[in-house]
C-alpha cells in the first residue's frame, strides 16, 4: 500500500456483477455495480474497439485472393490482435497501471538509477514472504515496504546532507522488543478482522497531526487495522495548486507503510482497501435498519475528491463513540481483555476521587513513570474525571470510527499521552516510544531539513570561524498569520526586549515564521544574522513547498536556544522535538524533564514554562508537556515474554 499512487485512476477498483439494482448505494444486498472507475472501463473498450479495426471489425478476404495477399492479412490480422492484448495489459488495465506506478514510486525513492538496489530488495521481498507463508505469518494484504525506519540516509536516496551530517536529525532509536509488541487486547487475533477509522482533525496540519498519532496508538492498544483516509486537501497546504500537488494523505509525511509493516501488532491499510474488502462486499449495514449500505455511488476510491459523502457513509455503518472526548474524560485500556480489569480501572477512579488533587501538586514533581496504576492515574485525572473506557461492547464492534465535527464539539484535538491512559505503566511508555520512533516525518522532509541545518551551521561558522567551530545557531518560530490568540502578536521590538538575555547580538538565527514580510522583521535584523527558509532555495530545489512548515519545524529544534510562540501547537512539535534529543544528549535538567534553553518569546510569565515539570493541564493541545518524553526509555525489555531472547537494543 502506498497512498501516494494508490489514487491514481482509482487502479483496480471493485467490479461486481451487474444487478438491476447496482444504482443503490443502500438498501439492496445484491452487489452493485462500481461507477467510480466508468471513464477508465470506457477507455480501454475504445482502445480495444480501434485497436482491431473498427466497431464492425474487417471482412474475410475473397477467396479468389493471392495467396501472398492473404498471408499479408492474416499478418496483419495477428499483429493488430496482439497489439490490443497489449495495450490492453499494459496500458487499459488499471490493475498494470497501478503496478506500474508502484514501480515508478519506488524507483524515484531509491534515486531513479539505483535498479540494482531496486531489485535486490525485491528479492528479499519475495523471500522474506515465502518464509513467512511457511511459518504460518504471511501478510497477505500488505507487502514490505522499500524503506527501513532505522537511522537515516541522505547522502544516496536523497540529495544529502552525507549520512554522517544527517546523523542530528535522528531522535529516534530502533528496538526490535518495541516492534514485536502487541497489545493484550487483541481485536484481530482470530476470527473477523476488524477495524478503526478516522476523519483527519479540519484545522491545520498539526491538529491533524495530534489528532492523528492519538488515533495511531488507540488502533495498537484496540487491536485493530487502522484504515487511513483518503488523501485530501488540507488547511493551509494549498501552495501553488496549479504546479504541484495539494491533495495529501498521512503517507505523504510519514512512512505509514513501513510503520505497519515493522509492528507485528499494527496494521495499516487505505481507505480503497478497506471499502473493498468490507463494503462493496456487503460487510457493512446501516447501525439503523440493519440494512447492508454500500458507499455513495459505488465508490471505493476517494482521493482527492470531497470527503463529505465518505465520512456521512461511515458513520451510517459504524460504532461512533460520542462520548470519547478529550476534554471530558480519559480514554482508559485496561492490562488485558479480561471483565474484571474494567471493575478494576473504575475502582481505581473511585479511591482517586476520594482524594482528589489539583495539577499544581504535581509541578516539579512528576509522577514516577513506573509508579503504581493508581499514582499515575492521580495524576493524570488531576485534569478531567472521568474515564471512558474500552469495554466488551465497543472491543465487539467490527468497526469504531471517530468523527470530526465542530458544530457536535466532536473533535480529537489532543495529545495522545494526555488522553490515553493504560494501566499497565509498560504499554504506557510504549505508546510515547512509538511516537518518537515511528511517527516521524518522512526521511524527503528530515533530509531537507538537515540539508538547510548544514547550511545554516556553514553561515554560522564562516561568520565566526573561532569562537563558533560548531557553528551554533539559534532559532525561532514566530507565528502572526491568522492566529487568534492576540495576546501573542508581538512587535519585533517587543520580541526582542523578552529574548536578549537569552540570545547574544551578532549571533545567527533562523526564523521559522508564517509571516513573508521582512520589514517586519528588521528590529531583530538590527541585532541578529537573520535568515529564514526561503533563503536555501538550492536546498529545497524539488521539494513541495507546503512541506515547508515541516521543515521549518525539524531547522528550528536544532538551535541551540530557541524561542516559541506561546499556543502555538506548530511551536508545540517543536518543544516535543527538542524534547526527545534532549534525551538522546542528555542536556541539563533531562532526567527531570527540563528542556534546556527553550523558552516562549511572549512574556516573563509564560517565558520559563518549559524550565520546570508542567503536568498535563488546560488547554492541553496549545502546548506539550514533558510527560510524551521524560524517560520513556524505561523497561523496554520487560515488554517481552521471559521465555523469548530479549535481542540487544540498537545504540542512539
Amino acid at each position: 500500500m502506498t497512498m501516494a499512487t494508490a489514487g491514481g485512476g482509482g487502479g483496480g477498483s471493485f467490479r461486481p456483477d451487474p444487478s438491476p439494482s447496482a444504482g443503490s448505494s443502500s438498501s439492496s444486498g445484491a452487489k452493485p455495480i462500481d461507477h467510480s472507475n466508468e471513464d477508465e472501463r470506457k477507455g480501454k473498450n475504445k482502445i480495444l474497439v480501434n485497436s482491431t479495426g473498427g466497431r464492425g471489425g474487417r471482412r474475410a478476404p475473397s477467396t479468389n485472393a493471392s495467396s501472398k495477399t492473404y498471408v499479408l492479412f492474416l499478418a496483419t490480422c495477428i499483429f493488430v490482435t496482439m497489439t490490443g492484448n497489449f495495450l490492453h495489459h499494459r496500458i487499459a488495465d488499471p490493475h498494470g497501471v497501478h503496478r506500474r506506478a508502484m514501480q515508478q514510486f519506488e524507483m524515484t525513492h531509491l534515486g531513479g538509477h539505483a535498479k540494482a538496489a531496486h531489485e535486490e530488495v525485491r528479492t528479499k521481498r519475495k523471500e522474506r514472504q515465502q518464509r513467512e507463508r511457511e511459518g504460518g505469518k504471511a501478510r497477505d494484504w500488505q507487502e514490505e515496504p522499500l524503506h527501513d525506519l532505522a537511522g537515516l540516509k541522505c547522502a544516496a536516496d536523497h540529495g544529502g546532507p552525507a549520512d554522517e551530517v544527517a546523523a542530528e536529525m535522528v531522535y529516534w532509536r530502533d528496538i526490535p522488543s518495541d516492534a514485536a509488541f502487541r497489545s493484550p487486547i487483541g481485536g484481530n487475533d482470530g476470527g473477523r478482522r476488524k477495524y478503526l477509522t478516522f476523519e483527519p482533525d479540519g484545522g491545520g496540519f498539526n491538529n491533524a497531526r495530534m489528532s492523528m498519532e492519538t488515533i495511531v496508538v488507540m488502533s495498537h492498544a484496540m487491536g485493530r487495522t487502522l484504515v487511513l483516509p483518503p488523501s485530501q486537501g488540507v488547511y493551509l497546504l494549498r501552495k501553488d495548486r496549479d504546479k504541484q500537488r495539494v491533495h495529501f494523505s498521512f503517507e505523504d509525511f510519514y512512512h505509514m507503510e513501513q510503520i505497519g509493516y515493522e509492528h507485528e501488532g499494527l496494521n495499516i491499510i487505505s481507505m480503497e482497501e478497506f471499502l473493498k474488502a468490507e463494503a462493496m462486499t456487503g460487510n457493512m449495514r446501516n447501525k439503523t435498519t440493519g440494512i447492508v449500505q454500500y458507499p455513495p455511488n459505488n465508490r471505493t476510491n476517494w482521493d482527492g475528491t470531497d470527503p463529505k459523502p465518505l465520512k456521512e457513509y461511515l458513520r451510517d455503518v459504524t460504532l461512533t463513540p460520542l462520548d470519547w472526548n478529550p476534554d471530558r474524560c480519559l480514554a482508559a485500556f485496561p492490562s488485558d481483555n479480561g471483565p474484571q480489569h474494567f471493575d478494576e480501572l473504575n475502582g481505581m477512579l473511585a479511591e482517586v476521587k476520594k482524594n482528589k488533587t489539583k495539577w499544581q501538586k504535581f509541578e516539579d514533581r512528576p509522577t514516577p513513570v513506573d509508579a503504581s496504576s493508581l499514582a499515575r492515574l492521580q495524576e493524570a485525572t488531576a485534569r478531567v474525571q472521568k474515564l471512558c473506557i474500552y469495554d466488551q461492547e465497543m472491543q465487539a464492534a467490527p468497526v469504531v470510527h471517530f468523527m470530526c465535527y465542530h458544530k457536535m464539539r466532536v473533535r480529537m484535538l489532543t495529545h495522545f499521552y494526555a488522553f490515553l491512559y493504560f494501566e499497565d505503566w509498560r504499554h504506557d511508555l510504549w505508546g510515547k516510544r512509538f511516537v518518537r520512533d515511528h511517527l516521524r516525518y518522512s526521511d524527503e522532509i528530515q533530509c531537507a531539513a538537515a540539508r538547510v541545518v548544514a547550511a545554516v551551521r556553514a553561515r554560522a561558522r564562516r561568520r565566526h570561524p573561532k569562537d563558533n567551530p560548531e557553528g551554533e545557531f539559534d532559532s525561532f518560530h514566530i507565528r502572526r498569520g491568522d492566529f487568534q490568540y492576540k495576546a501573542t502578536r508581538l512587535e519585533a521590538d517587543e520580541i526582542y526586549t523578552n529574548v536578549k538575555d537569552e540570545i547574544m547580538d551578532n549571533t545567527t538565527v533562523f526564523v521559522a515564521t508564517d509571516h513573508a514580510g521582512r520589514p517586519f522583521f528588521k528590529p531583530l535584523a538590527n541585532h541578529y544574522d537573520l535568515v529564514f527558509l526561503n533563503d536555501f532555495k538550492k536546498e529545497l530545489e524539488g521539494v513541495n513547498t507546503n512541506l515547508y512548515g515541516m521543515i521549518d519545524q525539524l531547522v528550528a529544534s536544532r538551535g541551540r536556544v530557541f524561542f516559541g510562540c506561546m499556543h502555538s501547537t506548530f511551536s508545540g512539535f517543536i518543544f516535543r522535538v527538542r524534547g526527545y534529543h534532549s534525551q538522546k544528549e542528555k542536556t541539563e535538567g533531562w532526567d527531570r524533564g527540563v528542556l534546556y534553553k527553550s523558552f516562549y518569546y511572549t512574556g516573563e510569565k509564560e517565558k520559563d514554562s518549559y524550565q520546570h515539570y508542567l503536568p498535563v493541564h488546560g488547554a492541553v493541545y496549545s502546548r506539550e508537556f514533558p510527560t510524551s518524553w521524560m524517560d520513556i526509555d524505561k523497561g523496554i525489555d520487560e515488554l517481552l515474554p521471559e521465555s523469548k531472547e530479549k535481542p540487544l537494543m540498537a545504540p542512539w
